[in-house]
């Protein structure tokens, strides 16, 4: 007999982090949703982290046997997934209970295919935003008055989507750094047909002390940058901009960024190979 597929796959990736994960899972407990499977893919943490993650309410824990980086632990959360649709966290997001009351209209979204992936939330606000639903705005492919701001439809934040966006727009880019990591996939997206939309209010809350590295480029608060807000943004966004205009999407990688994990084992199709 054939199993029935579930709704949604709560995808989280996680490594040495568990009382972080307890409380993402304790809040994923309180949506009013039962049709759903949770899926932590585990990025080879410590022997003692990983005994406390058994213990805990978890229908798949994927596991690795050294650290990987996230790149690689995502794909092979993804691969895990059998849901209709995936919604992916780190271990150190909560999502709100009232999520519950705006997934049908996500589910419509990437049904009817005005959407290809609805972002919960971010650290930063678009000034240019497409209305194509009640709660639910597209980000512009390019836009002037997004200019600062273009390269980053795409983040690590929390967001729904499916299986097939993967294989439409390709995997992560994997035996990559954190920050060359979400950064190539953040100008791959932006290179892209893709399809990014965002939710008019938040839904998840972060817990504290932890940023996605797309986020911590644009902290404009820290000292170092204080006396060069402007310049730095700019900056910042012309490099990103210059990606795009060079970014190929068969061979992957970043010119100006460097990749601190060897290159010669660089995987471009996004499989799970060691």
């Amino acid at each position: 007999m054939k199993k029935n597929k579930k709704l949604i796959s709560f995808l989280i990736t996680h490594y040495n982090r568990p009382l972080d994960l307890m409380e993402c899972l304790e809040g994923i407990e309180k949506i009013q949703i039962s049709d759903y499977e949770i899926v932590v893919s585990d990025d080879g943490s410590e022997v003692e982290n990983i005994k406390l993650l058994q213990g805990y309410k978890i229908n798949k824990l994927i596991l690795s046997k050294t650290n990987q980086g996230l790149a690689a632990n995502i794909n092979k959360g993804i691969e895990a997934c059998e849901g209709k649709y995936i919604i992916y966290c780190q271990e150190d997001f909560i999502l709100n209970s009232d999520i519950c009351t705006i997934l049908p209209e996500c589910f419509a979204l990437l049904n009817n295919q005005k959407a290809d992936m609805i972002r919960f939330s971010a650290s930063y606000s678009f000034k240019k935003l497409i209305g194509i639903s009640e709660n639910i705005f597209l980000i512009p492919k390019f836009s002037f008055r997004n200019f600062l701001l273009n390269a980053n439809q795409y983040s690590d934040h929390p967001f729904i989507t499916t299986k097939k966006f993967y294989d439409t727009f390709g995997y992560y880019l994997e035996n990559t750094s954190g920050d060359y990591g979400e950064t190539e996939y953040a100008i791959r997206i932006f290179n892209s047909k893709a399809k990014i939309a965002i939710l008019a209010n938040k839904f998840v809350k972060q817990v504290e002390g932890s940023q996605s590295v797309m986020g911590r480029e644009l902290d404009l608060n820290s000292v170092k940058l204080k006396l060069n807000k402007s310049l730095y943004k700019f900056a910042r966004a012309f490099r990103l901009h210059f990606e795009f205009l060079f970014y190929n999407q068969a061979s992957r990688g970043l010119i100006t960024y460097k990749n601190y994990r060897d290159k010669s084992k660089v995987n471009n199709t996004g499989s799970n190979e060691d």
